[in-house]
């Protein structure tokens, strides 16, 4: 009898630690998702199925207005609520680097025939050690075949975010390979290829950068690389007048 009651005693012990373990669980992917919605997975099948998505519902749009087509930052960045007086498309998706957007572009972004673009991409393709100058190959591509495919469509390009290089950071996300030095060289070669291509450059880089070049720490969230809802104002403060040039000419 007292054998039994023991395990019985160990049996509701086991029960309690995975409640707890759940319970923590939980809480976890809780606050993680609170903060980040559906945009912290950002694995393949993950990112083919939100292309997808986005396919299907450029079936279905009205067209015209503005797509903003971008990785995590764009996906995260609340486009209805900074932009009512404008029809806006968001095609962004987290983790994504610039040849899965060159991939996607006819049927996420041609297919609205939008009125203008605005284009974010880059910076997880140098997190994950494409060379720079491959990330400004494939930017190149994406404006060229929107400018061919969309000769009238005004497009803004921003230049890419700064991130903190010194943080390994508490979630998935990482600065990786991105350095201070790589993202730097990355907007240079950028603003000259927009000079080159006749497209509008943004240079939101030292808007959010500190003087060491890392994002300025108010900006950020703990991962080191996404913006806090309220720095979401300044980039629309710095987009909207130039996006309301091109609707309102």
């Amino acid at each position: 009898m007292e054998k039994s009651r023991k395990l019985n005693d160990r049996g509701v012990k086991a029960l309690i630690s995975v409640a707890v373990i759940l319970i923590l669980a939980i809480s976890a992917f809780g606050v993680v998702y609170g903060v980040y919605g559906w945009a912290f997975i950002t694995t393949r099948p993950v990112k083919e199925y939100k292309a997808q998505v986005y396919a299907r519902l450029s079936e279905d749009a009205e067209g015209g207005g503005v797509v903003f087509l971008g990785d995590s930052l764009t996906e995260m960045y609340d486009l209805a609520e900074h932009y009512p007086e404008f029809d806006v498309y968001n095609r962004g998706i987290s983790g994504d680097t610039t040849d899965h957007m060159l991939e996607r572009l006819e049927s996420n972004v041609i297919a609205l025939n939008p009125d203008v673009v605005v284009f974010l991409g880059g910076c997880n393709d140098i997190r994950h050690g494409v060379e720079v100058s491959t990330v400004i190959e494939n930017i190149s591509n994406i404006i060229g075949t929107l400018k061919t495919r969309l000769p009238d469509t005004p497009i803004i390009v921003q230049s890419l975010y700064p991130i903190n290089t010194e943080s390994s950071g508490i979630f998935k996300n990482t600065p990786g390979q991105a350095t201070v030095e790589k993202l730097r060289e990355a907007n240079v070669l950028l603003e000259a290829l927009c000079a080159d291509l006749s497209v509008t450059f943004v240079d939101m880089y030292s808007m959010f950068a500190d003087e060491s070049g890392n994002i300025r720490s108010e900006y950020v969230l703990p991962d080191g690389l996404h913006l806090r809802p309220f720095a979401y104002y300044k980039v629309t403060a710095r987009l909207k007048p130039i996006i309301a040039a091109f609707m309102y000419e």
